[in-house]
């Protein structure tokens, strides 16, 4: 398969050794290598012809994707390099040894509270890092999200390759680029995505470790869809319903009626938990 999709994909790195495929995408082939000093890293080789795209908006990604790296936040998967190679656009990225979240969840169900919640936290950090220099996520789910073997938490896929997807032909002007089951209602009607469709997706990951299940489920697309607009808010577990203020602050229907910030999250995730500390020691 590596042989076949290289010959198909090709790209010319002097002194990486390509050992294998870890995923392959509509627009994407994702490598596992080792770097000229013999360190495994990640490369995700882009599958259109950059040839064809306007040289500003390829500077414009290889900025975004360096200036991102020069953060070194734990919380992401940082980008080490990006460039163009045999006429393919590819970034270089730190290899992070562990599995999804979504694939954690379904081994181990509903993890307990405290930890639940610890993995928010980071999540929301780490949100507030790539927010705070004018990028989105926008595609913020379990899946884009991996669990190190000391049970931390780095965020893959950053959004950096939307405006590339869209000049390339991959990506419609006016698609939703996202996962259904952490759509926001604004995207459902194709307004223009921003922090607060990022947190929204974000509710919903909230929801799903609390829970154990996501918020809005649905055999089918449509149906799916029209919860996320129109079906209320669910209520947590009574047990839990100390935390209904975040959900009803991540999961708002109108993007002005949410939380606004990564920031305003942990402040007011911050502010439940002294208060159910309190409550403890007073019991």
């Amino acid at each position: 398969m590596k042989h076949r999709l290289l010959a198909q994909y090709p790209l010319a790195l002097p002194g990486y050794q390509y050992l294998s495929i870890l995923h392959e995408s509509d627009n994407a082939i994702i490598l596992l290598a080792n770097n000229p000093s013999g360190s495994p890293v990640v490369i995700k080789r882009f599958k259109f012809d950059a040839s064809h795209l306007p040289q500003d908006l390829i500077n414009e990604f290889i900025l975004e994707s360096k200036a991102l790296g020069l953060f070194a936040h734990r919380g992401l998967v940082q980008p080490l390099d990006a460039g163009i190679a045999s006429g393919a656009l590819y970034m270089i990225m730190e290899y992070v040894q562990g599995v999804t979240l979504r694939r954690h969840l379904a081994t181990i169900g509903t993890p307990p509270l405290a930890q639940a919640l610890q993995w928010f936290e980071e999540i929301t950090l780490a949100l507030g890092v790539i927010h705070g220099i004018g990028l989105l996520h926008q595609d913020l789910k379990t899946s884009n999200i991996i669990v190190r073997h000391d049970q931390s938490l780095a965020l893959l896929d950053f959004g950096l390759e939307i405006r590339l997807l869209i000049a390339s032909g991959f990506l419609r002007e006016d698609e939703i680029y996202c996962t259904p089951y952490y759509i926001s209602p604004e995207r459902i009607i194709g307004d223009p995505p921003d922090e607060r469709t990022d947190l929204y997706a974000l509710g919903v990951i909230l929801y799903e470790l609390l829970v154990g299940h996501k918020p809005y489920e649905s055999n089918t697309l449509s149906e799916l869809l029209k919860k996320h607009a129109v079906a209320p808010i669910p209520r947590l577990p009574d047990n839990l319903s100390v935390y209904q203020p975040l959900i009803k602050g991540l999961l708002a229907k109108f993007p002005e009626n949410r939380l606004q910030s990564a920031n305003l999250v942990v402040r007011l995730l911050q502010e439940i938990s002294q208060r159910v500390n309190a409550g403890s020691s007073i019991s």
